[in-house]
């Protein structure tokens, strides 16, 4: 009998037993489904996420300190850091003695805290953070009124600000970014409350999974950092850490090793609780994807977990389809049927099965998982990749989990079936 001579019968028989055939399906449909939404959505999030650090600075090291661990590799994390532990300006600028070369622009930043704005009925609040001059742009945000704090204003210490689009839209609403500049704002904070001039306005951007995670979010209102020390009781006091932009051309990840390590001889070799650590931004992103790729993958798997349970429900329907087709196939066999075409036409029946609701589940992973990353904002389809996998597995469960009832159904007996009732 003919490859396409048992694709028909399979297909009559599952003709014949539509709800049957259509039960037995549903657990290679939800196992195939699952796997391809949920790659889908994975590999949206890993991309909006890889986007959005990027973005954050091409060619930037992130500098910052961290605990040192003991000859035994205990860290001591009940220690606080101390002043002393901190990066002072003194070794700021040591370091970018030491790297001219290498380094573009270097932005220094400070927390103030949370601070509150009131214009009359209207309310916005923004999270405060003393920077350097031109951090702003190592950082890639964009300003689209005013300009980003010069070193003039960082060095006399000026209160201006930066706050960002949303920021205007809430306190002044109806008035465009530029219109924003020159004003006063007077923030409330903890330590007291402070009136500063709007000297820029920055483009608040934050898409795809990310801007969904945020909602109303506070954004950053940036002011020299020397009044943020001045703010905070803390004129000259120590960083935790710092950004640099690298020059075009040079060796990001090399480089921020060779920063980690001049820092930690120079400065951090007597230091017994802490020391500098020193990543590119290339780094960070690499780890987050691949954080986010083996989550992903660690529940594919757990989905595909109900592509065995709808396998043995295929096998369990052929081996009810052998018991009921036990006369047919003596019939055959009676008629010289080789063991082969028996074997083959169940086979091709149970192949047949899972190729139909592989089919069906990929449709279906298709438009969830399209659904679901359009729910977070990072819209996505799934790789063409994934979708012939997901088939050719299909395929292979019908082959591997038909198999045993194929091959009973071979063996049997031509006399005996005959007389089965």
């Amino acid at each position: 009998m003919s490859i396409l001579e048992n694709i028909r019968l399979a297909v009559n028989g599952l003709r014949a037993n539509k709800m049957r055939a259509m039960l037995t399906m549903l657990g290679i449909i939800i196992g195939i489904a699952s796997v391809i939404a949920i790659v889908t959505v994975g590999n949206a999030m890993t991309h909006s996420v890889s986007s959005l650090l990027a973005d954050l600075g091409a060619n930037s090291i992130q500098i910052r300190i961290t605990d040192k661990p003991d000859e035994n590799g205990n860290t001591n994390w009940s220690r606080a850091w101390e002043d002393s532990d901190m990066i002072t300006g003194e070794m700021i600028e040591v370091y970018q003695e030491a790297f001219a070369d290498k380094i573009k622009t270097l932005a220094v930043t400070k927390s103030v805290g949370t601070g509150q704005v009131i214009n009359g009925r209207n309310e916005a609040s923004g999270y405060v953070v003393g920077v350097s001059a031109n951090a702003l742009g190592i950082q890639n945000i964009p300003v689209i009124a005013g300009h980003d704090l010069s070193s003039r204003e960082v060095g006399g210490e000026k209160f201006v600000a930066i706050i960002s689009d949303r920021f205007v839209e809430k306190l002044f609403p109806g008035i465009a970014p530029q219109q924003a500049l020159g004003r006063e704002i007077k923030i409330q904070l903890n330590q007291g409350d402070y009136t500063f001039t709007v000297s820029g306005v920055y483009r608040y951007e934050v898409t795809g999974f990310a801007a969904n995670m945020t909602g109303d979010t506070t954004t950053n209102i940036f002011i020299p950092i020397g009044a943020a020390e001045q703010i905070n009781d803390d004129v000259g006091g120590g960083h935790y850490g710092f950004q640099v932009r690298a020059n075009d051309g040079v060796d990001t990840k090399a480089f921020a090793q060779a920063s980690e390590d001049y820092f930690n001889r120079r400065f951090y070799r007597d230091n017994d609780y802490v020391m500098v650590w020193a990543e590119n931004m290339d780094s960070m992103v690499g780890s987050m994807t691949g954080m986010m790729s083996t989550m992903s993958l660690a529940i594919s798997v757990i989905a595909a977990i109900s592509l065995l349970v709808g396998g043995i429900g295929v096998m369990n329907i052929m081996l009810v389809s052998v018991t009921e087709r036990t006369r047919e196939i003596g019939t055959r066999k009676a008629l010289g049927a080789r063991n082969s075409a028996i074997r083959a036409q169940f086979i091709v029946e149970s192949m047949i099965i899972c190729l139909i609701g592989g089919s069906i589940g990929v449709a279906l992973g298709t438009a969830l998982g399209r659904v679901g990353s359009v729910a977070i904002g990072a819209p996505g389809w799934p790789g063409l990749g994934i979708v012939l996998i997901a088939v050719s597995f299909s395929m292979t469960i019908g082959v591997f989990f038909g198999f045993y009832p194929a091959n009973k159904a071979a063996k049997l007996d031509p006399i005996e079936a005959l007389r089965y009732e």
